[in-house]
């Protein structure tokens, strides 16, 4: 999905929120050491520097937390991330950069209800987030709150309309509650998404096109330079869409091929990884 995709703008909103600064201690590593190791992609180090200084030095301000969990999530320490991250919310507690950290994490740990909460503090603090927050509506599927997710993807269209995914997230829980053909005709419409294979995925959940074209239209764009291959997003929603109309042998297959793209930076890939187990731990 399109604007506020990742989350990971909130290190910025954070770093500047709880105020890190360039004190040294002694010849330890500081706390800038670990944000410089965290950017430049040695998330190991960074939680190892922020660990050491919490051992030593201790952290009541949650400057260390915050670091080490930032490292913990991008290690895929989801659990340990979460326990970082509720430390600062404890000190910050009214911070939305901090919530909406936990409420990613907490979802890439399966913890549906945590991520909603989390994700609903941060909209209470700030209501410029409450239509933007398309990751909660994705909890919200998982958590079987459709209508309440129905919802979100209703008003995330007033800030993104032309997002294809968007429509087809709101397709998914109105069919899970009202069936797939209550769901096809209140469709959100989007006339123009760029990004291959969208418009053809649209195509299908509106009972226009068929799994072959979605896989042709991605398999046409593979060539071009995306952040995450159209083959990714062709299988995704392929597995959303067999899930959706009462498939789930195929829809597995497809969520497996999804996750083999292996994209852990990606938010959506998040979102396969976490539907496979989801789904695994319910047969």
């Amino acid at each position: 999905m399109t604007p506020f995709r990742s989350l990971y703008f909130v290190t910025a909103i954070a770093t500047v929120t709880l105020g890190l600064t360039a004190a040294r201690v002694a010849a330890q590593p500081s706390l800038p050491d670990a944000m410089a190791a965290l950017r430049s992609g040695d998330a190991a180090r960074a939680a190892e520097i922020a660990t050491e200084w919490l051992e030593h030095q201790g952290d009541s301000a949650g400057h260390a937390h915050w670091v080490r969990g930032k490292a913990r999530e991008e290690l895929g320490d989801f659990a340990g991330a979460i326990d970082d991250y509720r430390f600062v919310t404890r000190v910050v507690p009214n911070e939305p950069g901090v919530l909406l950290a936990l409420g990613a994490a907490s979802f890439k740990n399966a913890e549906m209800e945590r991520s909603i909460s989390a994700f609903d503090s941060a909209a209470r603090l700030d209501r410029g987030l409450e239509a933007r927050l398309w990751q909660r509506g994705i909890a919200h599927y998982y958590a079987r709150q459709f209508t309440d997710g129905a919802r979100q993807f209703e008003i995330h269209r007033t800030v993104n309309p032309e997002d294809v995914e968007n429509s087809v997230w709101h397709f998914l829980c109105v069919a899970a509650s009202d069936g797939a053909e209550a769901a096809r005709s209140g469709l959100i419409p989007v006339s123009h998404d760029r990004r291959s294979p969208m418009m053809e995925i649209l195509s299908l959940f509106r009972g226009e096109s068929d799994p072959s074209k979605v896989l042709d239209a991605a398999e046409t764009a593979s060539g071009n330079e995306q952040a995450s291959p159209p083959m990714f997003y062709a299988h995704l929603y392929l597995g959303l869409y067999y899930e959706a109309i009462g498939e789930p042998a195929v829809s597995a297959e497809h969520i497996g091929k999804a996750v083999g793209f292996d994209l852990p930076h990606d938010y959506m890939w998040q979102v396969a990884r976490v539907h496979r187990k989801l789904r695994a731990d319910t047969e």
